[in-house]
């Protein structure tokens, strides 16, 4: 990269563009509850202590396959349970969506009203 190309205006909105997206990203798997924020890093009791019990939850159990030798597709007995929570953060905002796995938090996004 030449030092021109630092100066050039096109380029420096490109960068910032590309760098107000990689927050925007960033935001989306943390919420405020409070004076906290939480991520996906959290335990499910940091969660409940630091948000509260969400305003409603989901939970569906679905049964875990696996493919044999034969290439059949054959139950393991074993089930995955996935949970949906849902937060209301404050009146206004957007509620948020918590998804759990099998009792770990995997995703929080934006969820639709």
């Amino acid at each position: 990269m030449s030092r021109g190309s630092l100066r050039n205006p096109r380029y420096l909105i490109i960068c910032l563009a590309l760098a107000a997206g990689a927050f925007d990203v960033a935001h989306a798997d943390s919420m405020r509850c409070g004076k906290w924020v939480v991520s996906e890093s959290v335990t499910l009791d940091e969660l409940v202590k630091k948000c509260g019990q969400p305003i409603s939850r989901d939970v569906t159990k679905d049964e875990i396959y696996l493919t044999n030798a034969n290439g059949m597709r054959v139950k393991t007995g074993n089930f995955t349970v996935t949970e949906r929570w849902i937060y209301q953060p404050t009146s206004g905002k957007l509620p948020m969506a918590v998804v759990i796995r099998d009792g770990k938090i995997v995703s929080l996004t934006r969820a639709s009203r």
